[in-house]
């Protein structure tokens, strides 16, 4: 069994820009976070997004991102990377499509570094004014010391509000790995959420999922090496006064490797500190 615990500071900044022709490049929204981790290990992340109207039903959406890792135990690692996500959202009645292209890359202190670049094209259809049905399909690909690796996700959800205060969310994905000349791993799983937001401010969400991973091209007499995953977690976050939030999570994993022919149970907590300014 492991147990981690992580306290987190986090400092979350909103900037209103206009469009002018000056500063239209400037991020609408910038958060920034630092994590401290058991072992010595912490973690910075700088975000900024910004979005603009291009007509009544066409909006351009564009985000980059700095992160900044570190972790000192016998002797100091670090890792710096950089990534931009643009594309148009566009808006036909009931219907939502959202077409971002991504890149980015990332340097290690050990191990050289990787670039990666992909799409992730979204549609979301509203059945009703409280059904939504989301289908998500991602491609990515990544050089990593001369290796490409490529990723391909498909994504099918349901989202339900029984009203303004708490909704339900399930679906199912399927992940599938491929580099050089290794067999295919994919991953099946289905994931649920309840998400509920309290009159006294506090918002609460209770999330499952159940995934199995395989080697789908392995050949030969040798079982396919299976890896099966159960987690469930237990976030809350509560409104302070002056602009100040705080937010924390449980999470209880449960997993089995075929190769290893045994389990583990691990279980970790985070809390955060948050402001708005």
């Amino acid at each position: 069994m492991v147990a981690a615990l992580a306290m987190t500071g986090l400092q979350a900044a909103a900037v209103n820009v206009g469009l002018a022709p000056s500063n239209w490049l400037l991020p609408q929204r910038v958060y920034g976070s630092s994590l401290l981790m058991p072992g010595d290990r912490s973690e910075e992340h700088v975000t900024g997004e910004r979005s603009f109207a291009l007509g009544q039903r066409l909006e351009w959406q564009t985000s980059t991102a700095l992160s900044r890792t570190r972790f000192e135990q016998m002797y100091p690692v670090g890792a710096d990377g950089i990534s931009l996500s643009t594309g148009p959202q566009i808006r036909l009645g009931a219907t939502e499509l959202s077409l971002p292209l991504s890149a980015g890359r990332d340097s290690r202190s050990v191990g050289g570094g990787s670039a990666w670049s992909g799409g992730a094209p979204r549609m979301t259809v509203a059945l009703g004014p409280n059904d939504r049905i989301r289908l998500e399909a991602r491609l990515s690909h990544r050089n990593a010391a001369g290796h490409l690796q490529r990723r391909q996700t498909a994504v099918v959800s349901w989202r339900h509000s029984f009203s303004d205060d708490w909704s339900l969310t399930a679906g199912l994905r399927q992940i599938r790995d491929t580099g050089g000349t290794t067999d295919a791993r994919v991953t099946d799983e289905t994931f649920a959420s309840i998400d509920i937001r309290l009159s006294n401010g506090w918002r609460w969400s209770l999330a499952s999922s159940l995934s199995d991973a395989r080697y789908a091209d392995a050949t030969g007499l040798q079982p396919v090496p299976r890896d099966r995953l159960a987690s469930f977690a237990l976030t809350t976050r509560y409104r302070l006064a002056d602009g100040w939030w705080i937010s924390g999570d449980l999470k209880s994993t449960q997993s089995y490797h075929s190769d290893e022919q045994r389990s583990r149970t691990s279980h970790s907590g985070g809390l955060k500190l948050q402001r708005n300014f």
